[in-house]
């Protein structure tokens, strides 16, 4: 459960955790820092942009996830699945895009973990 949770963790801060091209654009690949109950996990996004909708993977210690989400304004939010031994568990990432950064919250429906992210 708690690679789930690391895994999670790491999803959220891609998103993912983002910069920006401006404020129109978060397409790209991401560096992300999840604070996890462990301690720090590192993960990296590589993400598409269509308008407001967002799509693109994660890839943490635990594996790769496909995300889809949308990008308005500085808000970016996007969600994942991971198999966990209990099954699927959906993650959301709520992030908020400030240049070539971004900070935020991953939930991965049984806590909630922050990340910052860094545009490569």
């Amino acid at each position: 459960m708690l690679r789930v949770f690391s895994a999670a963790v790491l999803a959220l801060g891609l998103i993912v955790s983002a910069t920006a091209y401006a404020q129109t654009s978060v397409a790209g690949a991401w560096d992300l820092a999840i604070n996890g109950p462990e301690g720090a996990i590192n993960a990296t996004a590589t993400l598409k942009q269509d308008g407001e909708n967002v799509t693109g993977s994660i890839e943490t210690p635990q594996g790769v996830a496909e995300m889809k989400g949308t990008y308005k304004g500085k808000a970016l939010n996007m969600s994942f699945t991971f198999q966990s031994p209990q099954g699927p568990l959906e993650i959301k990432v709520n992030g908020e895009v400030d240049g070539a950064s971004m900070k935020g919250v991953i939930d991965f429906g049984m806590g909630m973990a922050d990340f910052t992210a860094k545009k490569k």
